[in-house]
């Protein structure tokens, strides 16, 4: 019991003559930084040579005011922006979904949405198809008969094809779309399942 009095009052006489000390203090600071031999120097100025090192800022009494780190290379500032950035994707992964359930919920509206897309495409395509088929029929019809084929009916023909190319291509982003959502969605299932472990 009286240890720990003492203790207590040792503590506040500690922190008395520390407030006492800061309170005299006339502002003045210096600078401790290590020198190109690894020797801590105060100074009440950092030279510009040893800044991208590290300081710190202090009171005349030795009370540190401000630690300023030492400036990152290259890789180290590559791999600080790796590391913030994996965890600012964890964090948003882990405020958007509360289980691997729901990120396979996710999933499956946002590929219905894309599938629905796509029946929609390969429907016009068919119909598109129909239609050429349909005009060539008419236009071989006509040449069989010793006609000519109007240029109007080859117009109508060439149009329906690069009708047919444009939703094509478009078929072929949301098939491209569909496989970037799985893949997304499967790391997003694999990075939830490795924090959730954690």
């Amino acid at each position: 019991m009286k240890t720990a009095i003492a203790l207590a009052l040792a503590g506040a006489f500690l922190t008395m003559d520390v407030g006492a000390a800061d309170q005299g203090w006339n502002g003045k600071k210096l600078y401790r930084y290590t020198n190109e031999h690894g020797v801590q120097v105060l100074d009440d100025v950092v030279p510009p040579r040893y800044v991208a090192g590290g300081y710190e800022v202090l009171t005349a009494t030795g009370r540190v005011l401000e630690v300023v780190e030492p400036e990152l290379t290259g890789k180290e500032l590559a791999e600080k922006q790796r590391r913030e950035a994996r965890m600012a994707a964890d964090l948003q992964l882990l405020k958007r979904y509360n289980s691997v359930a729901d990120i396979e919920s996710a999933r499956k509206r946002k590929l219905a949405i894309v599938q629905q897309d796509m029946a929609i495409l390969r429907s016009n395509l068919a119909s598109l198809n129909r239609q050429i088929e349909s005009e060539e029929s008419s236009a071989a019809r006509t040449q069989r008969n010793g006609g000519t084929v109007s240029p109007e009916l080859l117009q109508r023909i060439e149009n329906l094809r690069k009708e047919v190319e444009v939703v094509s291509e478009r078929l072929a982003l949301r098939k491209k779309e569909a496989v970037t959502i799985n893949s997304e969605f499967d790391h997003a299932a694999n990075r939830y399942q490795e924090i959730a472990g954690k």
